[in-house]
């Protein structure tokens, strides 16, 4: 499976630049509950956690994707300054986080996009709301940042423990 890199004349757009990637060393099937809660404990809400694999297989009989799942999580302080700005950048959110295997690769892959990024990056947000959106990539960069480190710190204190 080969990774696609969206890019513009200038490079890729600093949500993509800027996104969050880590492996795990542990089962699939332990990665994605342990992804899930760690944004739990940083408060947010899971919406849903769909395993792309098997929908695919379900619906259109193909059973050559790796195992992915999303994990679709939302934070109600930034769901409630992202429709402060404006109701319809709630059609951005919630935010997603994807947990996945590569042929070949023994490590569980954990990678995040920023959907407020996104919304900055694409412009989605009213005229002269920079200030207000800049303030919600900050906080929403705050907020993964500890989601993001507890993930690192827990996931290899999961490997020291396999380990020993």
């Amino acid at each position: 499976m080969s990774e696609m890199h969206v890019e513009s004349a200038t490079g890729p757009a600093p949500t993509a630049e800027e996104a969050l990637h880590t492996t795990l060393d542990m089962p699939f099937e332990d990665a994605v509950p342990f992804v899930q809660i760690e944004h739990e404990l940083a408060d947010f809400e899971t919406v849903r956690v769909t395993r792309l694999d098997e929908m695919i297989e379900g619906m259109l009989g193909h059973d050559d994707v790796e195992r992915t799942a999303l994990i679709v999580v939302c934070h109600p302080e930034i769901a409630h300054d992202a429709i402060a700005i404006d109701p319809t950048l709630a059609g951005m959110l919630p935010c997603t986080t994807t947990v996945y295997e590569r042929e070949g690769d023994d490590r569980v892959h954990v990678h995040h996009v920023s959907a407020t990024k996104a919304i900055r990056d694409l412009g989605c947000a009213p005229a002269g709301s920079d200030a207000d959106v800049e303030t919600l990539v900050e906080k929403t960069g705050e907020l993964m940042t500890v989601v993001w480190e507890n993930i690192e710190e827990h996931g290899r204190e999961t490997d020291d423990r396999a380990a020993e």
